[in-house]
């Protein structure tokens, strides 16, 4: 398969058939940043239409690992995930809905001193802003992960952070949005953002045009679309990424876990999700030469965690260019409607037998489920995240570089609280969509 199964069933956002003639905001894009977005504006007020060209959390948000994490993020999104934590701590109770939560930690096992020295230099940032990180010993790890067989020098901790089910948490967001007044519309992509003297007056739908004051665009890797219409140029690109589910294996941790070259965390149903390490899939096409000089100067730097491919991406994105192609009928604000990704095999064949080598009890768990999702990156390896944009009215969540999960009900609710105060609550400077134009942008710590 290339979707997680039971992930995508239309019942989770009930559809409103009939466009509103005019709304407070409208979001575009069903994914967690938009659903989320949608209920904490819909708690202020707010009236709300949130329109995806597919269906809810029907791409990335019901693909990712599932890791709730602090540790190890760029210093420009450590705040917002100390504050995306809280609001985790309390979500299921204030979404009236079972999300997999498990408050376990993250963990990262060194192998080789190369990994520890690594893992530890991100001591300093939680330090600075007093995250409960901490390097582990070889014995302390043996004791969160007992039964690990493989040799290792120790790993970075955090105890705060945590897990939860991806197919779960965007659906019940859009699910409570609705039920507090939001207009919930699927398979309606958006055309364009409309914009008047310098303010967002409207969008442009396949079923009509509507009013609204404000534009949320978090449409994934459709929002450098969407942004070019509007003379904003944003280097945005797109990574296929590949997970898997497993059968119920032996109880080992709830704690998300990277270890001997294999991502995973251990489901409350004793499955495992599972993903080959941190490595990622560029399927090589045009589309690839589009802003190449902003991630070059980082490729080589982080080459071991890409795979290039030349595959039938590069075919299918030639024919996606042709005037009779689905992308052109749907035009550039839409493009593909379901585009579908396979899961890399590979990558899984090998996260599976680093799994069972690591811990031979699970030398009978096999994988049952498998799917692959399109991840947005930019060049620093960080979001924007910004609704004090030029034209004004236009609010943007978009690049999450594949650590995104975790932070969509932060990201939600400061869109939502800075569109309807002013302030976001928090300094949000660094993930401005204007510092590509300044040409203000770091070499990322990781681009994904």
């Amino acid at each position: 398969m290339n979707t997680p199964a039971m992930a995508f069933d239309s019942r989770s956002a009930p559809q409103d058939q009939r466009l509103p003639e005019a709304v407070d905001v409208a979001i575009i894009g069903g994914g967690l940043m938009g659903c989320a977005c949608a209920y904490y504006l819909s708690k202020a007020g707010a009236r709300v239409l949130l329109i995806d060209k597919s269906i809810i959390a029907g791409q990335q948000s019901s693909r990712a690992w599932g890791f709730v994490r602090q540790q190890s993020r760029d210093e420009a999104e450590v705040p917002l995930m100390q504050a995306s934590i809280g609001l985790w701590r309390s979500l299921e109770h204030d979404l009236q809905t079972d999300l997999g939560w498990r408050n376990d930690g993250c963990l990262f096992v060194a192998g080789n001193e190369v990994e520890r020295e690594g893992y530890a230099s991100w001591l300093s940032v939680a330090r600075s802003f007093s995250v409960d990180t901490v390097m582990l010993s070889p014995r302390e790890v043996q004791k969160k992960l007992p039964g690990y067989a493989m040799p290792q020098l120790g790993g970075l901790y955090t105890a705060s952070d945590g897990q939860a089910e991806p197919t779960r948490v965007a659906r019940a967001f859009a699910m409570r949005a609705r039920e507090l007044g939001a207009q919930i519309i699927e398979q309606c992509g958006a055309k364009g953002i409309d914009v008047a003297a310098g303010q967002v007056v409207g969008v442009e739908t396949e079923r009509g045009y509507v009013k609204a004051k404000t534009v949320v665009c978090a449409a994934g890797v459709s929002t450098f679309r969407l942004l070019k219409m509007l003379g904003i140029s944003l280097p945005q690109q797109l990574v296929r990424g590949t997970v898997a589910r497993t059968s119920v294996g032996p109880t080992l941790s709830g704690i998300s876990t990277i270890a001997n070259g294999v991502g995973f965390r251990q489901r409350l149903d004793g499955s495992f999700n599972v993903a080959d390490d941190v490595h990622v899939d560029v399927d090589m096409t045009l589309g690839h030469l589009r802003a190449l000089h902003w991630y070059a100067p980082s490729l080589w730097a982080h080459r071991k965690s890409f795979r290039f491919n030349l595959n039938g991406a590069c075919l299918s994105d030639l024919h996606q260019r042709m005037p009779w192609s689905e992308a052109s009928r749907l035009g550039a604000g839409i493009h593909q409607r379901n585009p579908l990704l396979q899961p890399n095999e590979k990558g899984l064949g090998s996260a599976m037998r680093a799994l069972k080598a690591a811990f031979p009890d699970q030398v009978n768990t096999q994988i049952v489920d498998r799917w692959a999702g399109g991840i947005d990156v930019l060049p620093d390896g960080i979001p924007v995240i910004d609704a004090h944009t030029s034209p004004r009215g236009l609010a943007v969540a978009t690049g999450f570089c594949g650590h995104g999960f975790a932070m969509g009900p932060i990201v939600g609710k400061i869109l939502a609280d800075w569109i309807d105060s002013g302030n976001p609550g928090l300094d949000m400077r660094q993930l401005r969509l204007s510092r590509f134009a300044e040409g203000d942008v770091k070499p990322p710590s990781s681009l994904f």
